[in-house]
């Protein structure tokens, strides 16, 4: 556990540097004007050092809370709906051939498009978000879990029907331990996807939050802002997707002693 934290500590502060040399090159390399374009610095001074860099955190805080708790409702909605149908397709080959090709087509149809009809069917409300960052987050989340359980070895499946265990004890006992880790991966993959659908949903829907916020300092031309909020947004996400990451090695740890 120790040396999974310390991993994870290294692996944030690389992240961290890596994307504030990118951001330093990037900014070096096009000719965006200093007014639109701000630097790790215009960042660090609009939440830290000016005079009114207090009041700057507490606003950018209070809607990143909102903003979380949106993504949250699709993380949970879009990974449970994820776990539910991969459960139906893993136990019937027949719905899985039938479904999987329209709900991969379906993920092509840009959500910008999408999100207003789901909004206008929902509403605007916790439900609408949910559903919105549910949309987003389901058919990836999907398509991992079931691979996850569908690349159980075949021996050890076989073992399981030798000594008399029906499928749902071969499921239970053989293909999902198997799949755990891919499970994992699905929700982290669903830790960003969550935050988009959160986005999206604000934007479109409830301008609250980060989305709407962000959306008002573009035309307010509020670029340090509007800058700052991207950063925090990332930095949250990635110590997000480090604690997921630790939550894995914990239980996968657990799973190799059972073993």
């Amino acid at each position: 556990m120790a040396r999974s934290l310390t991993r994870t500590i290294v692996t944030f502060a690389g992240t961290a540097v890596a994307i504030v040399a990118v951001w330093t090159l990037f900014l070096r390399l096009v000719d965006v004007s200093p007014f639109v374009a701000k630097t790790p610095a215009d960042v660090w001074n609009y939440l830290f050092t000016e005079a009114e860099a207090a009041a700057n955190r507490s606003a950018i805080t209070a809607n990143l809370v909102r903003t979380l708790i949106d993504a949250s409702y699709g993380f949970v909605l879009g990974l449970s709906l994820a776990a539910v149908i991969s459960l139906v397709f893993y136990f019937s080959r027949t719905v899985e051939s039938m479904f999987v090709p329209a709900v991969t087509a379906m993920h092509a149809v840009p959500m910008v498009t999408v999100g207003p009809i789901l909004v206008l069917i929902f509403g605007r409300g916790a439900l609408g978000t949910a559903v919105v960052g549910a949309a987003i987050v389901v058919v990836p989340a999907l398509l991992t879990m079931l691979h996850g359980i569908r690349s159980t070895p075949r021996t050890d499946l076989d073992m399981v029907t030798a000594f008399g265990g029906s499928r749902a004890a071969a499921f239970f006992k053989v293909s999902l331990p198997h799949a755990i880790p891919t499970w994992f991966t699905a929700a982290k993959v669903a830790v960003t996807t969550s935050v988009v659908g959160a986005l999206l949903a604000e934007w479109l829907a409830t301008g609250e939050g980060l989305g709407g916020q962000m959306l008002r300092d573009a035309n307010e031309f509020q670029f340090a802002r509007l800058w700052s909020s991207v950063v925090v947004l990332t930095v949250v996400c990635v110590v997000v997707y480090q604690l997921v990451s630790v939550a894995e090695d914990a239980v996968g740890s657990r799973l190799r002693a059972a073993r």
